[in-house]
């Protein structure tokens, strides 16, 4: 018989024992244990442990809304530089109509226009523009959007602690999952329905616009998120955005209870330092998704960077909102198209009937190779079985 080196033996038994180690947790898996080592188990399917089915749109007319929105803007910004009246500005369809008060210096607003924007038409008729959205404008916003959705959706997801997603894109404007063992899909719907826009802007205490439901040209009117009969009158223009924000975490703040800190990079930390050194006594809004979570007054320069959001959260709610802010905000609303619980009964029965095959297989071929082998065909049994494991 041949002698087989001390240290093979060891290696083999080795990978052996360390097999037999790695599979006890999916062998003996209960949920909820506490244990991190009983937790490390294979992760199965979305067809063999159930869990849900998601498919999500884009709202790209509300992206295709804000362009125009954009237009508007640039246009006012660029007739007060040239010194031109507006009468008139409206919407129909794709197309944003200006009706000026002359038609002097359009050429030189057309002009400028353009070169803020591309694959639009601009079209002058006497003393007005009208600005026309282009289908290769439409589709390149589109396609943007889609391509960062699905990035910020991946995000999110991972941060929720889904376990092996399927994440794919899905026709033109559509965003698969399939998120196996979801245990509450009402939260992950709740983390992907938001668009998650965090946005901070100084507060104007003109009460007469308030009183008149008016915002003056360069303001925007918006409620608070608890009370929406209290109304703010803020700067439409943001101090610093969302999109320089570096971390967010669930905090607690001794006098406002559950809180979000966050934490920005280097721009945002200097838009933020400029803009509370500037206007200490002043109130500053922060505004998520269009309502004003809070909006406390200045008291001094805030030029570390970070800061804590606070608005009666719950655990959840802050740990969630944390989450919505580390993984960014959506470009535009995500809608859900179709969803489907899938439950594991199917999966199980497979699994089961796998394992009666399993066990079935494995000793009809022992028997078979300890009738024909004798005693080599028990060792062959035994490194059979161990294969099982490793």
């Amino acid at each position: 018989m041949k002698n087989y080196p001390l240290w093979k033996t060891f290696i083999v038994f080795l990978i052996i024992v360390f097999g037999i180690v790695f599979a006890i947790p999916s062998i003996i898996y209960k949920e909820d244990t506490g244990n991190w080592f009983l937790e490390n188990k294979i992760n199965l399917g979305l067809d063999l442990q159930g869990g849900s089915y998601l498919l999500l749109e884009v709202e790209s007319e509300v992206l295709f809304k804000e362009e125009l929105e954009n237009f508007s803007d640039t246009i006012r910004l660029l007739s007060r530089e040239n010194k031109v009246k507006i009468n008139d500005i409206n919407v129909n369809n794709d197309n944003l109509n200006i009706r000026f008060a002359s038609s002097e210096k359009l050429e030189i607003i057309k002009k400028k226009f353009l070169e803020n924007y591309r694959d639009v038409n601009v079209l002058i008729n006497n003393n007005s523009i009208k600005i026309q959205v282009t289908d290769v404008f439409k589709k390149a916003v589109q396609e943007a959007a889609i391509k960062q959705s699905l990035e910020i959706v991946r995000k999110r997801i991972d941060e929720s602690g889904t376990k092996e997603p399927l994440i794919q894109r899905s026709g033109k404007n559509r965003i698969l999952l399939q998120l196996p063992g979801v245990k509450d899909p009402e939260r992950i719907k709740d983390l992907l329905g938001k668009t998650a826009k965090l946005t901070f802007h100084m507060v104007d205490e003109d009460t007469a616009s308030l009183r008149a439901n008016i915002a003056p040209f360069g303001k925007m009117i918006v409620s608070d998120l608890y009370d929406p009969d209290i109304k703010y009158l803020i700067e439409k223009k943001s101090s610093v955005g969302g999109e320089n924000l570096v971390d967010a975490k669930a905090s607690f703040d001794t006098n406002e209870g559950h809180a979000v800190s966050f934490r920005f990079d280097t721009t945002g930390a200097q838009k933020f330092g400029k803009a509370t050194t500037e206007n200490i006594g002043k109130r500053f809004a922060v505004v998520l998704d269009g309502v004003v979570i809070t909006a406390p007054v200045i008291r001094s320069a805030i030029t570390g960077g970070s800061g804590i959001i606070s608005g009666n959260f719950t655990s959840q709610e802050a740990t969630d909102l944390a989450v919505l802010l580390r993984a960014g905000a959506l470009p535009a609303p995500l809608s859900i198209v179709e969803e489907r619980s899938v439950g594991p009964g199917l999966g199980a029965d497979s699994i089961a009937a796998g394992k009666i095959a399993a066990i079935i297989g494995m000793l009809l071929v022992c028997i078979f190779m300890i009738l024909m082998y004798g005693s080599f065909g028990l060792i062959a049994n035994i490194s059979l079985i161990a294969n099982l494991f490793i």
